[in-house]
């Protein structure tokens, strides 16, 4: 709903005079009723009725009701209090410490007046309870003293009481029904809530009326019992609406006369001291577990959203949540389980983790989840193989951390679990591809390079074979790139046949590039290399490859053979079986040359 510029500027000007009639009804009333022989007011209302409006006003419009409540002040202790020249000190003390107060509660807690927690109801008692009226009684009593004549330490105590009292007691209350906490509340109950705060309440002030109803059994107790219940089931409403009740009912019988304070052989100034230290020890027994209570509802509220939203997360995401013990036993497991992997969650429950990694990759397992423990601060990966239920495996990747225990150390581990396999596939097939001549099928010069290096290294021996097709540049021109491409098809699969039946030794195919070929004879010797390319050379002299337009294009191959001699580095049997290579086409080409 939108305001009006009149209707904004004319708020400000009401809640002045607002604040301005309430703090003069208060101070005139506790004047009136609780100056006991002349001396201090016993009972103060006036200053948590400023200190609560100035809490929930914003600090650039506390001085419209400061200097609104200054008059009432200085017109209600005119008329009801000591008067003479002291009215306007006693009005700027009292004016000043509620704005003190409310300004330190704005320091020390920022989003001070809901008593949310326990902190905040603790820095109230200690700041606004206990540290303001003590600085504020220290000039008040000697005004009283200076007035009246009242011994300073006498006046020092009772104006500490009673404005330390009327901030405890009356503040709580009154902040949270400016703030519409309790409007709130009521808006929003339903009707089982409704019944079930009448019934409390209505024990509350039950318990009130007996015992502040009569003066021969000291029931004080007896009220705090409905208010902790009441304080437990309705929370912060639940602890205001008590203390109102029993502040109402105990401070106007006490006035009227009944109660256990009569029980006391004292002054009526003595008994109401009495009266508000048992009203604040409720209120400092209620508040912090007002606070509690509501932070624990906050949190609770907290856990159930977070709990809602986890468990969507789980039930609608393929991957696979785990919890193991730290013996690697599977506590938890989420549905997916089902989906991805065909077990049921109560079918891996209480099963050990490893049984189902496949064994070549437990180590790599085992030793994640050992880091994992050690580090609980730290996310690990692995990549593994993981056996399905229907014994196919599959790859997938843990990101596991630690689950703190009891004493917040890591007692298990928590695993979030996706499968891979599809990706492991792209890579290998990029990785295949990445090694593979796109033409022919064989292995390129890439992969050619890692494989004679590896067996270079690993001293087992073998040959070394170059193969260059014959006038192959002659063929290109004449026939063109799609029959030369025709002719390396040719003898790529006449290369590859050949050496096929010996594929068990591990012998590399490969094109080298353009019409040069490689193989890479591991562990054979120089005679059974040599055997093989003569049939390789042999068998293409009799192949036949056709033009596109059907021509016969007859193609032969020079080969240099050289043995993988130790002590010689990769490119040192390169370049021999290259010089080899080189003297067979200088032989006249379609022959074989071994390596000097």
């Amino acid at each position: 709903m939108s305001v009006s510029p009149r209707s904004s500027a004319s708020f400000p000007l009401f809640k002045a005079l607002f604040a301005a009639g309430a703090y003069f009804l208060c101070t005139a009333i506790a004047l009136q009723l609780t100056r006991f022989d002349g001396g201090v007011a016993i009972v103060w209302l006036a200053g948590a009725v400023l200190f609560s409006l100035l809490s929930i006003t914003p600090r650039r419009r506390w001085w419209p009701l400061l200097l609104a409540c200054l008059p009432a002040g200085i017109a209600s202790i005119g008329l009801f209090g000591f008067g003479g020249w002291l009215t306007l000190p006693l009005a700027v003390i009292g004016v000043a410490e509620a704005w003190s107060a409310a300004w330190l509660m704005k320091r020390v807690h920022p989003r001070f007046g809901r008593f949310e927690s326990v902190t905040e109801a603790l820095r109230f008692i200690v700041v606004v309870g206990l540290l303001v009226p003590a600085v504020s009684a220290l000039a008040g009593a000697v005004c009283a003293h200076l007035a009246k004549g009242i011994p300073y330490g006498s006046a020092w105590r009772d104006w500490f009481t009673a404005h330390a009292l009327g901030f405890v007691v009356f503040s709580p209350p009154l902040l949270l029904a400016l703030r519409g906490q309790i409007g709130g509340w009521l808006r929003s109950v339903r009707r089982p809530q409704a019944l079930e705060a009448t019934g409390l309440l209505g024990a509350v002030t039950l318990c009130a009326a007996i015992t502040f109803g009569q003066d021969v059994v000291p029931l004080v107790v007896l009220p705090i019992v409905p208010m902790v219940a009441a304080t437990f089931r309705l929370g912060r409403f639940g602890a205001v609406a008590s203390v109102v009740i029993l502040l109402t009912v105990g401070l106007g019988c006490s006035l009227a006369g009944l109660g256990p304070t009569m029980l006391l052989h004292a002054t009526m100034t003595l008994r109401l001291e009495v009266l508000q230290i048992y009203f604040a020890s409720v209120v400092v027994i209620l508040l912090p577990l007002a606070g509690e209570l509501e932070a624990r509802q906050h949190l609770l509220r907290q856990v159930r959203a977070a709990d809602a939203l986890h468990r969507l997360i789980i039930e609608r995401t393929s991957d696979v949540m785990m919890r193991l013990g730290a013996d690697g036993t599977i506590r938890y497991v989420s549905p997916a389980a089902l989906r991805e992997w065909g077990y049921r969650p109560e079918d891996l429950v209480s099963r050990c983790a490893y049984d189902i990694v496949l064994a070549a990759d437990l180590p790599a397992v085992v030793e994640a989840r050992h880091r994992t423990l050690e580090n609980s601060e730290q996310t690990i990966s692995v990549e593994y193989r993981l056996i399905r239920k229907d014994g196919t495996a599959v790859w997938v990747e843990s990101h596991m951390c630690g689950a703190p225990g009891a004493d917040g150390q890591p007692n298990g581990t928590i695993s979030i679990i996706r499968d891979t396999t599809r990706r492991r596939m792209a890579m290998d097939e990029l990785e295949r591809q990445a090694m593979t001549d796109p033409l022919t099928g064989l292995a390129n010069r890439r992969a050619f390079d890692s494989a004679l290096e590896t067996a270079v290294t690993s001293h087992r021996g073998g040959c070394l074979a170059l193969f260059d097709l014959d006038h192959f540049k002659l063929i290109n021109d004449r026939y063109g790139h799609a029959t030369g491409d025709r002719v390396l098809t040719l003898f790529a699969a006449v290369l590859h046949g050949t050496t096929a039946h010996d594929e068990s030794a591990g012998h590399v195919v490969a094109r080298l590039g353009g019409e040069e070929f490689a193989v890479l004879f591991r562990g054979a010797s120089l005679d059974q290399a040599r055997l093989l390319c003569e049939r390789v050379r042999l068998r293409l002299a009799a192949s036949e490859s056709r033009s596109l337009t059907g021509e016969v294009v007859s193609v032969t191959v020079s080969v240099g053979l050289a043995p993988l001699v130790p002590g010689e580095t990769a490119e040192q049997i390169l370049r021999d079986a290259d010089a080899a290579l080189y003297r067979a086409k200088d032989g006249g080409r379609n022959r074989l040359t071994i390596a000097a």
